[in-house]
């Protein structure tokens, strides 16, 4: 049940805060962030083929809202292979990165 709880906290605050996040972000440095921090495993193009292992960011776009986004940047823990930007990054830079992908 606790865990529950926890669950239902956590999609209300990244809801939140997510929304917030993209409002303010700034596509242009989000692309950089992405050529700089994404691109050895991402096709982080805009008009990038849609793949799945790892998904391009035009696919990311497309497939996932900006909450599970967010939560792949911040929380890797279930994709091992994916570096843990939310310790990487300033959240404001987080911000801007999921800009760019949801402007894509």
């Amino acid at each position: 049940m606790r865990l529950a709880r926890l669950g239902l906290f956590y999609k209300i605050m990244m809801t939140i805060s997510v929304s917030a996040a993209v409002a303010e972000g700034d596509v242009v440095t989000g692309e950089k962030i992405a050529r700089e921090f994404c691109v050895r495993c991402h096709n982080v193009e805009s008009d990038g083929p849609f793949k799945e292992h790892p998904p391009s960011f035009a696919a990311i776009a497309v497939y996932r809202s900006e909450e599970q986004i967010y939560g792949r940047i911040m929380y890797p823990a279930l994709h091992a292979a994916m570096p843990q930007l939310g310790s990487m990054l300033a959240l404001d830079n987080v911000e801007h990165l999921i800009a760019y992908i949801r402007s894509l």
